[in-house]
């Protein structure tokens, strides 16, 4: 622990003692010098700055492997519902050893007009959209705007779709004022008048006020006598605890070569060495039961980002490139070059679902692209629980041509081939030489989302490119899968990881269990116990050819008694009535 004065360990013995419960906690904030790489020592440079001792897992989840890791930032977490954060004051200062040595109080206030030590403070605006925050809402602040390797203010926010994350660049002033106070700092040779935000890790101190002047969160940061301790200029010191409103500088707060911009933080568990993830079930689930339906429609599974020049965990066909060796390979497929190409997997996870004319939407950096389904009838009623596989390439290709065959007991799984015309409308893409039929996926930050037919959006962004995934780095050897059991409410915050050791292509999902080394397979239980129904599509054109007519007489009468689309009129069973909409509507487009 660094030094401090007699007036520094006055400034903090009141916040020993009490510890109040708190809105707002800190989550995590960046310490790395523009000039370096995360998780890189002191004085490395260089594009990648793999070393002994480093590996490519010295990432952030959201921005990958840049220098300066996105520039000054910091991280929070609401714990507490509706908070309200209009007139708050976040308030920083540097107190490196090798600044002044002064004091870095005026025995008053931490920030104070002094020119010898970098310092500074951002309030909160009046701003309606600060005034009812949800629990479980990550808010990050940045100094740097996107152009600048930073990111822009982005307030979307819709955790029914599973956007829990707001971030405000301190250039937006209508939702944030900042105030610093450098002046001419020789220790400090990369601070300049203007930058609004800085943030080292020589004993570097934050405090954030209520409106009132209270302390919301006390005086924390090295060097403050709470748990950070021996921050590098290349790591990001973060929570390694599940956030609630007791969090506080003597929680597990430490630093790593890893961070987890605008998503739940991850860790190597010291005793045991597996990955750990911070969970906000805890403060989220409250909100989504007042917001959101606890049934979502549909979610990813799985998708393939091999290279087609590559094997499943890289290596050779005799022997993969895991520690230790073995022969990682695809249920489907086996071990083969490219693992089958462009594939991936969802989970129906409402019963009787319609997917007539919906829009699969997915992206990575730099392109993007459309499968439109079809009208087919195959769509209008796909059974709770069932695996759809989606491939770019036929059997004779070393894909799998479209197979619909399904009884709901041993065989739950269909795969529709995107050249079958029948089944997908047309595929687009803004790739070079890009034809229909075709599509991407790839390690390249690629994610799914999904519309329906009126082009309202029905699954939000899941996968590697989510803005919260934080579930190890994807590769060009790896499969990106869902290491959790489906569930009525899975989306992308659910934990989706990669994996070079196997795939499970139109299968559940395997993986190597910790610190006990057993294979875990993903359970379909809850799921279909939910009870989970997909809403009528509310109308009696059931086929979706744009005429009510014999075709759909057949769906209704093949669905009597049961539930379905054709419960034209909602009531849980098809029987007459339904039959009477039905008939009603004959030869209109319904």
């Amino acid at each position: 622990m660094k030094t401090r004065t007699a007036a520094v360990i006055a400034l903090l013995a009141p916040c020993a003692t009490a510890l109040a419960a708190t809105e707002l906690v800190i989550n995590e904030y960046n310490s790395v010098r523009d000039d370096r790489w995360l998780g890189c020592g002191e004085g490395a440079a260089g594009a990648t700055c793999i070393r002994a001792g480093e590996s490519s897992s010295d990432t952030d989840t959201f921005r990958g492997r840049t220098i300066g890791n996105g520039g000054d930032w910091i991280e929070f977490v609401v714990t507490v519902d509706h908070a309200d954060l209009r007139g708050w004051k976040v308030q920083w200062v540097s107190t490196a050893p090798s600044s002044t040595g002064l004091p870095v109080t005026n025995g008053t206030a931490l920030w104070y007009p002094d020119g010898n030590l970098p310092q500074g403070e951002f309030t909160f605006s009046q701003d309606a959209r600060w005034s009812d925050l949800r629990a479980g809402t990550i808010i990050t602040i940045t100094r740097d705007g996107t152009a600048a390797g930073g990111l822009d203010t982005d307030l979307s926010f819709d955790p029914c779709l599973g956007d829990w994350w707001m971030n405000v660049n301190l250039s937006s002033s209508s939702l944030v004022s900042a105030q610093w106070n450098f002046a001419s700092f020789p220790a400090f040779p990369n601070l300049m008048n203007g930058n609004k935000l800085y943030i080292d890790h020589q004993n570097w101190w934050v405090q954030v006020l209520r409106a009132d002047g209270s302390e919301a969160i006390p005086l924390m940061g090295e060097g403050t006598g709470g748990t950070l301790c021996c921050v590098g200029s290349y790591e990001v010191p973060a929570l390694r605890e599940d956030p609630t409103p007791n969090i506080n500088t003597f929680s597990n707060y430490s630093d790593a070569n890893s961070s987890s911009f605008g998503a739940p933080n991850t860790w190597k568990d010291t005793v045991t060495g597996c990955r750990k993830r911070q969970s906000m079930d805890a403060l989220r689930a409250p909100v989504l039961a007042q917001l959101c339906s606890p049934c979502r429609l549909i979610a990813l599974n799985e998708y393939n980002a091999v290279k087609s020049d590559r094997f499943l965990g890289g290596g050779t066909l005799a022997q993969d490139a895991n520690t230790p060796p073995g022969t990682a390979s695809d249920a489907q497929f086996g071990r083969v070059l490219g693992n089958g190409g462009n594939w991936f997997e969802l989970v129906v996870l409402s019963d009787h679902l319609d997917m007539r004319g919906w829009t699969l939407e997915w992206s990575e950096t730099g392109y993007s692209g459309t499968i439109a389904l079809s009208n087919a009838a195959f769509w209008g009623d796909l059974r709770i629980g069932t695996i759809i596989t989606f491939i770019e390439r036929t059997t004779a290709l070393g894909g799998l041509n479209t197979d619909l065959s399904y009884d709901g007991t041993t065989d739950t799984w269909v795969n529709v081939n995107t050249q079958d015309v029948s089944l997908v409308s047309l595929t687009t893409s803004n790739k070079p030489g890009h034809v229909s039929g075709a599509f991407t996926t790839s390690n390249d930050k690629w994610s799914l989302r999904a519309k329906d037919s009126s082009g309202a959006a029905v699954m939000g962004s899941m996968g590697a490119g989510f803005a919260s995934y934080n579930g190890g780095t994807v590769n060009a050897e790896d499969v990106c899968r869902l290491r959790a059991d489906v569930a009525p409410g899975t989306d992308g915050n659910a934990w989706f990881d990669d994996s070079g050791s196997s795939s499970t292509f139109g299968r559940a999902n395997t993986w190597t269990g910790c610190p006990v080394a057993s294979t875990e397979t993903q359970s379909f239980a809850t799921l279909l116990t939910s009870g989970c129904e997909a809403p009528s599509s509310g109308g009696p054109d059931l086929n979706g050819d744009g005429t009510v007519d014999g075709q759909d007489l057949g769906i209704l009468l093949g669905s009597w008694s049961g539930t379905g689309p054709a419960d034209l009129n909602g009531d849980g069973t098809v029987d007459g009535q339904d039959l009477g909409i039905l008939l009603g509507s004959w030869g209109t487009p319904g």
